[in-house]
């Protein structure tokens, strides 16, 4: 056995592990497929930065006041995810899941890199075509897997982020982007219709 690199298994003349401009190639071909296979959606922003609970994770009040115009691709197009509807202590829960991919290229481009550097877990993402009524629904990021593609030709940093939403519900939050179909959405969530004869 010798230790020189000349007897690897991999050819030497075609092997393009950790070739910047392959790596180029394949982020450019999965964004262009999301592109084209993709919808047009909202990554909407919580600022509400002062009142973030670190231990538990929570925010007394969340802020929604900006969304930025993102292209997603639903990973799922089955059906929803998740645990569907399941009875808890707490009485009937229902946990609608979903999950979208997001360009890496495309988060820094269209969201200001000095609010986030990545997407975050309890923002929101609007997706147009979901729901019962055709306006569309907001679901909460829930959590943001950025090595699904497993380093593809050697690249640390992601392609794109798998975002695993869930519907949001709605507790009180202010949700005022200067987007009608996501302020609507919002104000008709807290709106009872009681029909009295």
């Amino acid at each position: 056995m010798s230790g020189s690199w000349t007897n690897m298994a991999t050819n030497q003349y075609f092997n393009f592990y950790g070739s910047k401009p392959e790596q180029r190639l394949v982020e450019d071909l999965m964004v262009e497929a999301i592109k084209q296979y993709g919808f047009d959606g909202y990554y909407i922003y919580n600022d509400n930065n002062e009142a973030r609970d670190l231990l538990y994770g929570e925010d007394p009040l969340k802020r929604f006041r900006a969304a930025y115009p993102v292209e997603l691709y639903l990973s799922n197009a089955t059906g929803y995810d998740g645990e569907q509807e399941f009875f808890s202590k707490f009485g009937l829960e229902i946990r609608n899941t979903i999950s979208v991919m997001l360009p890496k290229r495309t988060f820094a481009q269209r969201i200001p890199q000095n609010i986030t550097q990545r997407p975050r877990e309890g923002d929101l993402i609007y997706v147009p075509f979901t729901g019962s009524s055709g306006k569309g629904e907001l679901y909460e990021i829930k959590f943001v897997q950025a090595n699904k593609d497993m380093f593809v030709l050697g690249r640390k940093n992601p392609y794109f982020y798998e975002l695993h939403l869930e519907l949001f519900k709605y507790s009180h939050d202010v949700v005022d982007t200067g987007v009608d179909e996501i302020d609507n959405v919002a104000q008709s969530a807290y709106n009872i219709v009681l029909e009295m004869d």
